[in-house]
């Protein structure tokens, strides 16, 4: 997998290119941490919690650990009040 041909992609938001490549590795933690990347830039809150979950459960230590602590912050942070005056 070329992870920086792959990011290349994310950067320039050719996303499904991106997520085209990383379905090639379903297994792989640093795929799924990245698909839950383009999910969240995508608005897809709910799918990217879930691929960061699997990414940081085969890897604790991981950059998906740390995306998923950040994402259910954010998710508990929502209070719809606040956006609708």
């Amino acid at each position: 997998m070329d992870k920086d041909r792959i990011k290349r992609l994310f950067d320039a938001n050719r996303l499904s290119d991106a997520a085209q490549l990383l379905n090639e590795r379903p297994e792989d933690s640093w795929a799924q941490y990245m698909l839950g990347r383009i999910a969240w830039k995508e608005g897809r809150r709910a799918d990217a919690i879930e691929y960061y979950e699997r990414a940081a459960a085969s890897d604790p230590e991981s950059e998906a650990a740390v995306a998923l602590e950040q994402a259910q912050e954010i998710m508990n942070f929502f209070n719809k009040d606040l956006y609708n005056p």
